[in-house]
């Protein structure tokens, strides 16, 4: 027995998936994720399936590109009933990798679709479905793509100057970004306000007269408005001139007014920079850089912060 699954993403069908089915795909797909460890995106899906089939787990035997694919069909799945396996046939004319145009960038959706089909077991049923049947499993698999793609809290961290540059930062092409948002009500955040965020960590806590990211040391340009927008967190406990009230490496109370270092274990209760010849400038409570100088502060050559890129991957699901 075999079934065949076919990427449906450009539908302009409405998505009529019950809140019963919603709750299973997103309960296969967090076991998904947790399976394959996933951590950061965006995701390559062309990575993701290879490593789906070196492990054997998923029962994924084959994958063949081909150029006698149905006109419009980007991919197909069979199952095997007897050898429990899947074969997977891709269209050689609509592969572009790696990706750089949008159109590129389709192939990653029309990848996670498949595996969505193999996710969720819509092909492993040995009784013939109708058109109907067959239809819902396509919108379910979409919604298992677009979800794993695009998750809900890292498409509304962004900044929309450019819908093609968020796109591109996703690996999905133009119009499943769009496709993503309008399933999600969130249109609004194409034309919503622009924030000045860094391009590389994506953090928006800036002083007035800052020239480097506190974040992570990037130099600002004027204009900077990166494409994520992260808030990042004060992680030491300060009063409103910067001074720390409780040392953040020993953890002794810092009450003395008159004192510029823990009388315990002498650590500075400003986040200066940590080296001697820098500009002395205190930093806020979240600063591994110095906003003036761009060095390492203090409290991050003392290993106090989180580091910012752990935080970032967090912030992502």
């Amino acid at each position: 027995m075999r079934a065949i699954s076919s990427n449906i993403q450009a539908t302009n069908q409405p998505t009529i998936l019950s809140s019963i089915r919603s709750e299973f795909i997103d309960l296969r797909l967090r076991q998904f994720i947790t399976e394959n460890k996933i951590r950061d995106w965006p995701l390559d899906c062309v990575v993701l399936l290879r490593q789906m089939q070196q492990s054997g787990k998923y029962g994924i035997l084959k994958i063949v590109t081909i150029k006698d694919l149905p006109r419009g069909i980007d991919a197909a799945t069979h199952y095997y009933t007897k050898t429990k396996e899947y074969f997977m046939w891709f269209n050689r004319q609509k592969l572009r990798y790696p990706f750089q145009r949008s159109s590129d960038r389709r192939l990653n959706f029309t990848i996670a679709h498949e595996i969505g089909h193999i996710v969720l077991d819509h092909l492993i049923l040995p009784s013939k479905k109708t058109e109907t049947e067959k239809y819902m499993d396509d919108l379910e698999a979409d919604e298992f793509a677009g979800r794993l793609l695009m998750p809900k809290e890292l498409i509304c961290s962004f900044n929309y100057y450019s819908l093609e540059a968020v796109a591109s930062w996703l690996n999905v092409s133009n119009s499943a970004l769009a496709t993503r948002l309008h399933r999600l009500n969130r249109v609004d955040l194409i034309l919503s306000r622009k924030v000045k965020s860094c391009p590389q960590c994506g953090n928006v806590r800036f002083s007035s007269f800052a020239s480097y990211c506190g974040v992570c040391g990037h130099v600002r340009r004027k204009g900077d408005l990166g494409i994520r927008r992260i808030f990042y967190p004060d992680e030491i406990v300060m009063d409103s001139y910067k001074r720390s009230l409780v040392c953040p490496k020993c953890e002794s109370s810092l009450d003395c007014i008159s004192c510029d270092a823990c009388p315990n274990c002498h650590t500075s209760i400003f986040n200066i920079c940590s080296d001697d010849y820098g500009c002395s400038y205190a930093n806020s409570a979240y600063a591994r850089y110095c906003e003036i100088c761009g060095k390492p502060t203090c409290y991050k050559g003392a290993g106090l912060f989180t580091d910012w890129k752990d935080f970032y991957v967090t912030v992502q699901r």
